[in-house]
């Protein structure tokens, strides 16, 4: 743990983050991702953000289906699971970036904190956390910024 000055998500994040809308094609995204080098992008609805999509939302959709289970009880076939698997293969078919986008992404304040936003991602295996006021984007914070926030290059 740190003793350093306290460093918040409004010094280290991202003031221009990737945006795309939610109609945007898969295969257009997967582009913008692999041109641009960023983890993740912000989804929004004229100013509003409606969701999030990394780069690891496009690897699930090469991920074996877990296919329901089945099970007999008096002559009734009974599915365990099917919410699940029909979840699964709703992303793995997306065509736009509103079938495969996680809505309701967890953000932050500006005015969180290092810790906090350290926590985040470990503890919800977030790779970028977008930084959010007043309902409006500001940035986005991913895991390079906090690292460097980290551990700051000695002066030399």
């Amino acid at each position: 743990m740190s003793h350093g000055p306290r460093v918040l998500a409004q010094e280290i994040m991202d003031r221009r983050p990737t945006v795309v809308e939610p109609d945007l094609p898969v295969a257009d995204l997967a582009r913008r991702l692999l041109e641009s080098g960023v983890e993740g992008v912000c989804v929004v609805e004229g100013e509003a953000l409606v969701g999030v999509v990394t780069a690891m939302d496009l690897v699930y959709r090469e991920k074996n289906v877990h296919l329901p289970t089945v099970f007999t009880f008096m002559d009734a076939v009974i599915p365990l699971g099917w919410k699940r698997a029909e979840e699964e293969l709703g992303k793995i078919a997306g065509l736009t970036v509103r079938a495969i986008m996680s809505r309701a992404p967890v953000t932050v304040a500006p005015t969180a904190d290092l810790h906090e936003l350290a926590t985040l991602m470990v503890e919800r295996h977030l790779s970028m956390l977008p930084v959010v006021q007043d309902g409006r984007l500001l940035g986005v914070v991913d895991k390079r910024a906090v690292l460097a926030a980290a551990f700051p290059r000695a002066p030399g």
